[in-house]
């Protein structure tokens, strides 16, 4: 919560996400890292990847600089974040596992430290009906409910993930929810060399539903 916050030895270590998506790790010689971007409409973490011998970021305005970039009254994460993508960094087996774990890394793996407008990034994903119970806690979290209407289609929801694994790529299908959008079935087919090259992606809405909330 400070103007320029830096993370602490006691904070988050996002090189934990390995122990849960034991089908991928991480570039030999490099480790997950990242700093706490802040300002007047909220707060959330830039992940990065860096060489486990170089110092780490302390600042946002550190991270620009490295760029050749400063700041500015805009929000310019978004546009740097592609610009050192942890994924790239990041490995597979070719296990169909790893293509789902790689596309759950990439939905949530920045999703920690979240403060006011960060909050809109709530993505779940759900892979059955047992997984409604975070959607449920997060909704009495804003002291909130679904409409009758939407609770008998959720019922109807597959929420089963899928893989198919083709010639040269692979399709993962799963099912997410957001308090800002609903329910939608996410398709991505990908090189099944390079997980990055996406080839097609398909946001198909399930149940549109908004919680109608602004920060």
């Amino acid at each position: 919560m400070s103007e320029n916050p830096i993370r602490q030895s006691s904070d988050f270590d996002p090189n934990k996400y390995f122990q849960l998506f034991t089908h991928l790790k991480i570039t030999p010689g490099y480790q997950l890292d990242y700093i706490y971007f802040n300002d007047e409409l909220g707060g959330l973490p830039l992940l990065y990847a860096r060489k486990s011998s170089n110092t780490p970021f302390q600042s946002y305005s550190e991270l620009l600089k490295s760029f050749g970039e400063e700041m500015s009254g805009e929000r310019s994460y978004g546009q740097l974040q592609h610009k050192y993508d942890y994924l790239e960094r990041i490995q597979i087996d070719k296990t169909p596992e790893s293509y789902f774990e790689f596309t759950a890394l990439a939905f949530q793996g920045d999703q920690f430290y979240l403060w006011w407008h960060g909050l809109y990034n709530d993505l779940k994903i759900l892979c059955d009906n047992s997984d409604l119970q975070y959607v449920n806690e997060d909704m009495q979290g804003f002291d909130i409910e679904f409409p009758e209407n939407v609770k008998e289609r959720i019922k109807e929801i597959d929420f089963s993930p899928l893989v198919i694994v083709g010639e040269s790529d692979i399709t993962v299908r799963m099912i997410t929810f957001t308090k800002w959008g609903g329910f939608y079935e996410n398709v991505y087919v990908m090189d099944k060399e390079n997980p990055m090259q996406l080839l097609d992606v398909q946001f198909n809405p399930i149940i549109e539903y908004d919680c109608g909330i602004n920060f």
